[in-house]
């Protein structure tokens, strides 16, 4: 992902963090703004819960930590965070620090070569993510190698059918590629995954799947 870069590492990543971390101003602001709801979102970040002791999360891109949120106190994860920029991965280690109970490392790296061995985590986190890349598929394929079999995927993505506001202001913060909900379907399925779940709402689409 060398020519790709994470947008959310200037000013509008630093907004953002501070109101995703607040579901009632997050549903305020996104909805005012980008015309969209949260709450698939939030609802999605709850299955890491459920994760047992001992299980394995790559969080790719990271960004400033969000999907940390996700964890229940005490909770003794091996967590894996991956982002291209620093800024983010400062942003995430003040975030970790409120979970000394997971193993929580957070490296700098490319969606595109992760930095884990073949089969190794139980569920990958993509969330925001896919938008800002020129090659999504290739990125889903290096998360399928990096899952167990039967290793699940959460994550969510703008879309090309959003709003001709949401395309704008996507296109003025210089994301990557957007697909239509069809494209992100033939992306997950070409990418080795099955069982795709796509929850579509205004633009904004939060997906599941599973490494076949």
């Amino acid at each position: 992902m060398a020519q790709e870069r994470n947008v959310c590492a200037g000013p509008f990543g630093a907004v953002y963090d501070f109101y995703i971390e607040r579901p009632l101003l997050a549903r305020l602001i996104l909805g005012s703004m980008w015309g969209v709801d949260p709450r698939p979102f939030y609802r999605s970040l709850a299955s890491v819960s459920s994760l047992p002791d001992g299980a394995t999360v790559l969080d790719v891109p990271c960004g400033g930590g969000v999907a940390l949120r996700g964890l229940r106190p005490g909770q003794r994860v091996h967590w894996v965070g991956v982002d291209i920029e620093p800024a983010m991965l400062t942003r995430a280690r003040r975030r970790a620090a409120r979970h000394p109970g997971a193993d929580i490392d957070l490296v700098e790296g490319d969606m595109y070569r992760l930095p884990l061995e073949d089969s190794t985590c139980d569920l990958c986190l993509s969330y925001g993510g896919l938008h800002c890349l020129s090659r999504p598929q290739d990125a889903l394929s290096e998360m399928v190698r990096c899952l167990r079999p039967g290793g699940q995927l959460l994550g969510s993505t703008f879309l090309s059918q959003g709003s001709r506001r949401q395309r704008l202001l996507l296109r003025n913060e210089d994301f990557g590629h957007t697909g239509s909900a069809d494209d992100l379907r033939e992306w997950l399925h070409g990418a080795g995954f099955g069982e795709v779940s796509i929850d579509r709402s205004d633009g904004l689409a939060v997906f599941g799947a599973r490494k076949v």
